[in-house]
């Protein structure tokens, strides 16, 4: 069958993918004083950043042994080695290869499901330990700003820390969606009228951080409330910290303490919260009536998206964040009369929503759609 074929092929790449790593570090063994990467790049005819990417694995591997022998049955992907060497580089390869469980999901899951699952899995680590994995990427961010010597165009490359990326992420998100309904509205339902989706993009950063036109360049009006329409975007950027009652008391110091889509964090995170930070309890269960609304409303109230960003930090069938998800009704608001309760609500992006709409179908596979925060 088609499925049986997918399979034995996903084994073949993966087997080969090992080889080529065994080769890489041969070659890097028999020729050292040549840069490996430039020796790859020629040997292979693959791009400059695969030829750095083969040779980082395979360098990596040489002290990740179970790691290197599960590549090499076939059992995980390149892209799994990669998650598992980028946990390894935070908190050493060691605890990598005494963590079964782990190394069982590597096995189990996709690349994109599983590499969330590593980098969660690598901060909790570092913030049992004492580290906080914010202040480590605080320490690396950088920006960079260059003219292409080949098209003349201007180019921008950035790194923020996660927590500072998601208010980023979320007020250029407000933008998009925006001009991307101007779009629509403008073109008169012409596609060569429509700005791709990078172009888009690149308008939307242009106008976050000069608070300018991105078509005229002039500067854009204040409202009457004061500011311009970029200052009221990043205003509405927020981000949820969830942490146990015991790391707020301090009860239970090495309780959970992190933030919804970006991960774990230290305990003493909460005390570096500004003064005006909105502080919700919330308790799983019934007693907390506005959760259930029934039949009552359609659209799921900021309480229900709370809890529910709470629950699975994101959609519930892949990894796009909360801020970019649709409440769906798993029984349907109107064919099958599904009330607005906490427990027929699901969070799912445009795409997987579109989806379901498409498929004729109210409900995700079951094994997809479990919360897949651990």
């Amino acid at each position: 069958s088609v499925a049986e074929g997918l399979s034995v092929a996903k084994r073949v790449r993966a087997r080969s993918d090992s080889w080529m790593c065994r080769l890489v570090e041969r070659q890097a063994a028999d020729r050292p004083g040549e840069d490996p990467v430039e020796v790859v790049r020629e040997q292979t005819g693959v791009s400059k950043r695969e030829a750095k990417q083969l040779v980082d694995v395979s360098r990596g591997l040489q002290n990740l042994p179970k790691v290197d022998e599960m590549l090499a049955s076939g059992d995980i992907t390149f892209g799994h080695v990669k998650a598992l060497q980028n946990a390894a580089g935070k908190v050493g390869p060691d605890a990598v290869e005494a963590d079964g469980e782990l190394l069982g999901h590597a096995g189990r899951e996709p690349t994109d499901v599983f590499s969330r699952r590593a980098r969660r899995w690598a901060d909790h680590q570092l913030a049992q330990a004492g580290v906080d994995p914010l202040d480590r990427q605080r320490r690396a961010r950088k920006a960079k700003l260059w003219v292409d010597r080949n098209t003349g165009l201007g180019m921008l490359l950035a790194k923020f820390p996660a927590d500072r990326f998601q208010h980023l992420r979320q007020a250029a998100d407000v933008l998009y969606l925006r001009e991307l309904r101007g779009d629509k509205e403008e073109s008169g339902g012409d596609p060569d009228r429509i700005r791709t989706p990078g172009q888009r993009m690149a308008d939307v950063v242009y106008e976050l951080l000069t608070n300018r036109h991105p078509a005229t360049g002039e500067s854009l009006p204040l409202h009457k409330g004061g500011g311009t329409r970029t200052d009221r975007v990043k205003a509405a950027t927020q981000l949820v910290v969830t942490a146990e009652l015991g790391v707020i008391d301090g009860t239970d110091p090495d309780g959970t303490c992190e933030i919804i889509g970006v991960g774990r964090v230290p305990r003493h995170y909460l005390s570096a919260l500004s003064p005006d930070t909105q502080v919700a309890g919330l308790l799983f269960d019934r007693t907390g009536r506005v959760l259930w609304l029934g039949r009552n409303q359609r659209l799921a109230n900021a309480a229900q998206r709370l809890v529910l960003a709470v629950k699975y930090g994101g959609c519930a069938m892949c990894t796009e964040p909360m801020n970019r998800c649709d409440i769906h009704h798993v029984r349907e608001w109107r064919q099958d009369q599904g009330p607005t309760d906490i427990d027929n609500l699901i969070p799912l992006c445009r795409q997987h929503h579109r989806w379901l709409e498409i498929q004729g179908r109210s409900r995700p596979d079951r094994h997809r759609w479990q919360p897949q925060r651990k």
